[in-house]
């Protein structure tokens, strides 16, 4: 058996795989997300609890919305109670068995590109998430990259084209990671709507937002179009860094067909002429994809232990 821990700032999920990847059982803890010892204490039951329902030992991959640094600290604005830990050796304290530690927009596109996934077996592939944050994760000649400080992917926290700042006005906001105007602070589902009451909108949600565009409201309209430039270039940006030939987008934002269908479009508008734009898929998982990802590395590493 094969398990899969998905740690997210209000909810904490565990599923259960066989080794087909189907899932044969999960369930959801709230995340004692500003209490790092009740987290892993938490973390440690769900674990013994799988092993209960299984009769077994599975092996564990687990992701968190966040970076490990070079100290071995975890880097999450929405985990605060973890900061003080060293996280793979306090976990190591209190799981009874070999373990990964991945972040969960990584997961995400190892599953994608895994059996089922949207992307299943390519090897040059990059993972966005666009949800209440922008993750990712790339997979490069079929191999995850993390890179040296284990955060490769964040392209949610590239700056703010300088260039589209001045043409829409745009205020420099504080993001959460403590940097100013990442652009996580104005393409994911939270920035939309933030675009959305600069040009003078009223919606709280994306989901408001949307049914503005929908009713063809002029605020709504040009907040559509800000994004979708902003979303195409950072986009843009990732295929002029990694040249991936999927783009795979998850997230609640990816469900929003316009969107979906625009995109391409606003990739090739800021790439190099001649340049391919990547083809660019909606997840085929969904909020699944985090856990079977954090399962299926793993899996891999339990498979390299007992070679």
């Amino acid at each position: 058996m094969h398990y899969g821990i998905d740690v997210g700032g209000t909810k904490t999920e565990i599923a259960i795989y066989d080794r087909q990847w189907v899932c044969l059982d999960r369930w959801r803890e709230p995340t004692p997300s500003d209490d790092g010892a009740a987290l892993l204490a938490m973390l440690s039951e769900m674990v013994r609890e799988a092993d209960r329902r299984q009769g077994g030992r599975g092996s564990l991959g687990l992701g968190f919305p966040g970076v490990v640094d070079d100290r071995g600290y975890l880097i999450a604005a929405n985990l605060p109670g973890l900061r003080s830990f060293v996280l793979e050796a306090a976990l190591a304290t209190s799981l009874d068995r070999p373990f990964v530690i991945e972040n969960d927009s990584r997961c995400f596109v190892v599953s994608e590109t895994g059996p089922g996934g949207a992307a299943e077996g390519v090897v040059h592939a990059f993972g966005a998430i666009l949800g209440t944050g922008a993750g990712g994760g790339a997979m490069v000649a079929g191999r995850l990259l993390a890179g040296s400080g284990r955060f490769a992917g964040e392209w949610g926290h590239l700056p703010l084209p300088a260039a589209a700042a001045r043409r829409y006005d745009l205020p420099l906001l504080r993001c959460g990671c403590g940097l100013e105007a990442c652009l996580e602070t104005y393409i994911a589902g939270p920035g939309l709507v933030r675009l959305h009451r600069h040009f003078g909108g009223e919606s709280a949600t994306a989901e408001a937002w949307h049914q503005a565009w929908l009713a063809d409201e002029r605020a709504a309209q040009q907040a559509h179009r800000c994004h979708l430039e902003l979303l195409g270039g950072a986009l843009a940006n990732v295929v002029k860094l990694l040249s991936p030939s999927v783009i795979i987008v998850g997230g609640g934002l990816s469900t929003l067909d316009e969107l979906m269908e625009a995109l391409p479009a606003s990739i090739a508008e800021q790439l190099f002429p001649g340049v391919e734009v990547p083809a660019v898929v909606r997840s085929r998982l969904g909020d699944a994809s985090g856990v079977r990802g954090a399962a299926m590395l793993g899996a891999e590493a339990s498979r390299r232990v007992h070679v």
